[in-house]
This record gives C-alpha cells, structure tokens and sequence, in this order.
C-alpha cells in the first residue's frame, strides 16, 4: 500500500473531525431565533467534545500538541499536571516517529498537498522560485519569549493547522470567517502555489520546527537499500523539503532531521530502494 494512500485517509480523517466537532457542540434547531424570540431557551450544556488540532477533548479524555502545553506553562507560569498529561502520547509519539503530525494529521499540510496538483496543472509550469532560508527556529524562540514576557499565548494565533481548525468553528458555529486568519490562510497557498514549495513548513512553521527537534532522534525513519538504486532521482523530485533522499546511505553528512515521514519519495521509487525502518 502507498503511504499517500494512508495519509489521505487520516488527514480525511482530521479534516472531518474539525467539521464534525463544531456542529455537534452546537445545536442550531434548539437556538433557533425565533423559538429565542418566544422565551423558549435552551437548557444549557457543556459539550464534551471540543477542539481542534492544538488541545483536543473527547468525553474527559485530552490531547495537546506538545508545544500549546508548552505555551500554556508559559503564559500563566503554572505548572498544570492534567495539561502535561495530556501532552504526554503526542510527545511520545513525536519522540518515536518524528513529525508525523505535519505529514499525517496537519490539515494545512493536506491543503499545502493539494496546492502542489494545482500548481502541476497551471498553465504557467515554470513558476516564481522563492528562496527561504530556514527560520523556524528563530521564530520558535521568539515567540516563547513573547508569550512569557506578555503572559499570552502567541504562536496559537498564527499555527497554521489551528488557525484551519479556528476557522471551521467560525465558520460553522456563526457563519463567518476571521479577517486575520482568512489572511493568513490565503496568503500562505497563494504564496505555495505560485512562488514556492511548501515554504512555510520548511522555513517559517514554529511548530514544526519544534517537533523536529523533538523527533531529531527518532526510531522510524526512511531506510534505503543502496544496493538497488538506480540514481533516477525521483525521490529527490517529490521531497517536498528538498532533502534528496537520493543520497541517503552514501553521504555520511545527509541530515534527515526535517524528514517528517511522508513516504513520497518510498512511493516515488521505481526500483523499491526506499523503506520504512525501526532505527537501533
């Protein structure tokens, strides 16, 4: 089975969830203006699902990206064991398997995939070229800063995949978007489909850069069989983070630190070179 095949599957997945979620914490027939109108008034009630990519709860059972915990912490300098808790299987995961939330579960990831077939299919083939240096990093500790300094959380504002999510609750809830995030969500597939391939996961995510140096270490990764690589280079083509896997197993120096486990380049491989690997 080809890994994209898997990975629509879960980012279907994701996405439904962020539609889903939304629409059943609110009930529009209960709320509906004119039985308002009347007196009539709901009884009111706490959904037990809400969330989104960023903190996620089902029926008393929570998931936090480890970097909103970590923003959290910061913000109201208080250590909060049930959010540590809930932080503590997406590190894990993180720790294991590296930044497989960008690949397999990130909706703006899935929308950034679907601005490359669009970008296949413009008429003007030889697009803009940008090139951006790599400033997660940078932005990642700036950041932090901002929010231990002013005590409110800043990269939630512009996290990519939870502004998707915020945007689908605006959306579904009252039937409007954010100017901001609008913007900011425009302006980054505009921006990846006419001047540049996934720039900002590759250069300006904080959020990625984070679970990268989280997954630095990590156990699976892409193995190669040197011995059946015929050098055709189309791993190299579809690597959406440029990190010509095509030279994996021979340049001792090759840093697969940003890999974030897609599989494209797996797929990719005519002569079946490229494999997952548990890493000793």
């Amino acid at each position: 089975m080809k890994a994209e095949h898997a990975r629509r599957i879960f980012q279907l997945l994701v996405l439904g969830v962020l539609i889903a979620v939304p629409m059943y914490s609110q009930n529009p027939i209960e709320w509906a203006p004119s039985r308002i109108a009347m007196g009539e008034l709901p009884t009111p009630r706490v959904s037990r699902v809400w969330g989104d990519t960023w903190s996620f709860s089902f029926y008393g059972v929570s998931i936090t990206h480890p970097l909103a915990a970590l923003e959290a912490v910061l913000a109201s300098r208080v250590l909060y064991l049930p959010l540590i808790l809930s932080a503590l299987l997406p590190l894990l995961v993180t720790l294991l398997m590296g930044r497989v939330f960008c690949s397999w579960l990130c909706p703006a990831g899935f929308l950034l995939e679907l601005t490359q077939r669009l970008r296949g299919r413009l008429w003007m083939r030889r697009r803009l070229v940008l090139i951006a240096g790599d400033h997660r990093y940078q932005l990642l500790v700036f950041s932090l800063l901002l929010t231990l300094l002013f005590a409110t959380p800043v990269v939630s504002a512009f996290d990519l995949p939870h502004v998707v999510g915020r945007e689908l609750f605006y959306l579904l809830t009252y039937g409007t978007l954010s100017t901001g995030g609008l913007l900011l969500l425009a302006g980054v597939l505009t921006v990846d489909t006419l001047a540049a391939r996934r720039v900002w996961c590759r250069s300006l995510c904080p959020a990625g850069g984070f679970l990268s140096a989280l997954g630095a270490k990590r156990l699976l990764r892409i193995g190669k069989k040197v011995e059946r690589c015929i050098f055709c280079g189309e791993c190299n083509r579809v690597c959406p983070y440029g990190l010509r896997p095509v030279e994996l197993g021979i340049d001792k120096d090759y840093n697969d630190k940003d890999c974030d486990n897609c599989g494209l380049c797996r797929d990719a491989c005519p002569s079946g070179a490229l494999y997952y690997r548990i890493r000793r």
